[in-house]
């Protein structure tokens, strides 16, 4: 079973963040990937691949009042976590969850 989300993304320490819809989210049981969601941009940037087994936890960034996009960390071996700019940041939660990720719906990491 396969889950794919449009949204944004902030790879830790290494690009400054992607806003808008402009990365497709791939959740499948064994990876994530966050690929362009053109095909002139993806030419340039990504796919960027996270493997299931290095996956530490999945989890809701804080919501601001003024900004419609909300976050969803995915914590990694490394400290700082990849994070998927969404609207609907529970949706992204409740696949991943479905999918087998060790998902937490409140911000506190293990």
């Amino acid at each position: 079973m396969t889950k794919v989300l449009n949204g944004g993304l902030v790879r830790p320490g290494v690009m400054p963040r992607i806003l808008g819809p402009w990365v497709v989210l791939t959740i499948e049981p064994s990876h994530l990937e966050f690929r362009m969601r053109f095909r002139w941009l993806s030419r340039c940037f990504g796919p960027w691949r996270l493997e299931r087994s290095v996956i530490r936890a999945v989890y809701p960034g804080r919501m601001h009042t003024l900004d419609p996009w909300g976050r969803v960390n995915f914590l990694a071996e490394e400290i700082m976590p990849w994070a998927f700019l969404t609207q609907w940041p529970f949706d992204v939660l409740d696949a991943a969850k479905e999918l087998g990720y060790p998902v937490q719906y409140d911000d506190r990491i293990p």
